[in-house]
């Protein structure tokens, strides 16, 4: 009788297992619970709390791990990370009831944290369009009619070269074309709305009337959007996450989905002196803040689709960190996108200057991210589907 080891990287796989040697269907949800581990962060509490908190935790057979110094008394407050599987933290949950500072609290919080949060509807509407992330992730074109964008400036600033442009991502795949007149490039300045009506509109009629797409508009300005989804537009990439008040409602009211990005910053200034304490909670903290407020203005949940904004305000290990996590802002019950396409950050890590050399490594962060993002915003369209075919064949583009 031998032993031979596995690598089970996913639940497909797991089940796959448990499905070879006839297990009984319900073994996935009881072994799931015994064998993942978690892991939650809390925010600042007092250090007498957080060592209840730790031995409540060690009680269950998980733990909580608090600062060094609130061990010994040297620090008033600390922040917890508390680790192990859902069974052991229920378990120390348990213990926690009854306990002094809020620690009742606590636990209740865990106990719903430690639930999926409700899955997003496979199909969203988007106008008298839609949505459908039923096939896996969905790939946004990028179609910039601006003459001073960083990768493809004046390309397609044309009328005729924009449609064209747009033609040619629809065939290689694009399930939806996003359009925009003001360069977010670093140092970039601000584009007047009447221009960019003047830069976007007649694209949009022009796609309208000749392609099966969805078409976005990429815009911080609510008179734009409205002005795009007039003309026929069916979703709206806000790449300032509300700073102009009537999007969200202006979103509800027309029935299209919603995209809100986190930028530190403005355009113009975001990439002088960028910094963050703890960059994914700040991030996850400001866009958490954007999507309650969308939701608040009658947008569904379902159709905020979230954007931690890579490149926009950030340093290179802002950027690879919040890539390498961007799973996180699932749990917001929000889809999420990532626009990493030919970014800096790629160059910063290749050498490559240029970033029309960079695809390559634009697709390596499109297939290790595939099972975590809900549409990648992308220039080399053809190649992205690409890369989510085969990732959706090993398993991984299964969000």
């Amino acid at each position: 009788m031998s032993v031979r080891r596995l690598h089970l990287s996913t639940d497909d796989h797991w089940k796959r297992e448990l499905e070879l040697i006839d297990a009984d269907p319900e073994t996935w949800d009881r072994l799931s619970r015994k064998c993942r581990i978690s892991v939650f962060t809390t925010d600042s509490m007092a250090s007498t709390a957080a060592n209840i908190l730790k031995q409540c935790m060690l009680s269950g057979g998980a733990d909580a791990i608090v600062s060094r110094k609130s061990i010994s008394c040297k620090t008033d407050r600390t922040r917890s990370l508390i680790v192990g599987t859902p069974k052991q933290i229920l378990s120390g949950c348990s213990s926690l009831v009854g306990q002094p500072f809020g620690l009742s609290g606590l636990a209740d919080e865990l106990r719903k944290a430690l639930e999926d949060p409700p899955e997003p509807p496979a199909v969203v509407p988007a106008g008298n369009r839609k949505l459908d992330f039923s096939r896996g992730p969905l790939i946004m074109g990028i179609l910039n009619v601006t003459p001073d964008s960083f990768s493809d400036g004046g390309r397609y600033l044309h009328r005729v070269d924009a449609v064209g442009h747009a033609r040619e991502m629809v065939a290689g795949g694009a399930d939806i074309i996003d359009i925009g007149a003001e360069s977010t490039r670093p140092g970039s300045l601000p584009v007047s709305p009447s221009l960019q009506m003047e830069r976007i509109l007649p694209v949009v009629e022009d796609i309208v009337g000749s392609l099966d797409v969805v078409l976005s508009v990429d815009t911080a300005r609510a008179e734009v959007a409205e002005a795009a989804i007039g003309s026929g537009v069916h979703m709206i990439n806000d790449v300032s996450a509300l700073s102009d008040p009537r999007m969200a409602s202006l979103a509800s009211e027309h029935g299209v989905p919603l995209v809100l990005m986190h930028m530190q910053g403005t355009p113009e200034t975001m990439q002088d002196s960028p910094s963050y304490d703890d960059v994914m909670r700040e991030v996850y903290s400001f866009l958490e803040s954007r999507v309650e407020r969308a939701v608040g203005d009658g947008v569904p949940r379902g159709s905020v689709i979230v954007d931690p904004g890579i490149g926009f305000g950030k340093r290179l290990e802002d950027n690879l960190l919040l890539v390498s996590r961007v799973r996180e802002f699932r749990w917001m019950g929000c889809r999420v996108m990532l626009g990493h396409s030919r970014k800096s950050f790629i160059g910063s890590i290749t050498g490559i200057e240029d970033p029309l050399s960079r695809e390559t490594g634009t697709h390596a962060v499109t297939a290790l991210s595939s099972g975590s993002v809900d549409i990648f915003r992308v220039h080399d369209v053809e190649g992205t589907r690409q890369v989510l075919q085969v990732t959706g064949k090993l398993g991984y583009s299964r969000c």
